[in-house]
């Protein structure tokens, strides 16, 4: 992933690990983002590429369902979201890049 436009938004509290500032631009969320699985509450976030979008539903070190989404509107969509939440994250900078 190195030398790719990667951008990540951590969830709510975390920083990020020397290694993942080095692969791209890093911010954490300044708001608790989580779904109701099965009775636990989970952290969901997404992965975002130009044509296709995953949606992540995890809680610690276990994940619990992965979903694709590769309609171009929703996708587009997404991405603009994303953007928003970008603008309004606390970022995180390597000193190396």
């Amino acid at each position: 992933m190195t030398d790719k436009d990667l951008k990540v938004i951590l969830p709510f509290g975390e920083k990020p690990t020397e290694e993942l500032k080095r692969l791209g631009d890093v911010a954490t969320t300044k708001s608790r983002i989580y779904v109701d699985f099965k009775g636990k509450e989970a952290n969901t976030g997404s992965i975002l590429f130009s044509t296709v979008i995953f949606n992540v539903i995890w809680l610690g070190d276990e994940i619990y369902e992965v979903s694709t989404m590769e309609y171009s509107s929703c996708v587009k969509c997404m991405g603009r979201t994303f953007e928003t939440a970008w603008r309004y994250s606390q970022k995180w900078r390597d000193a190396n890049r």
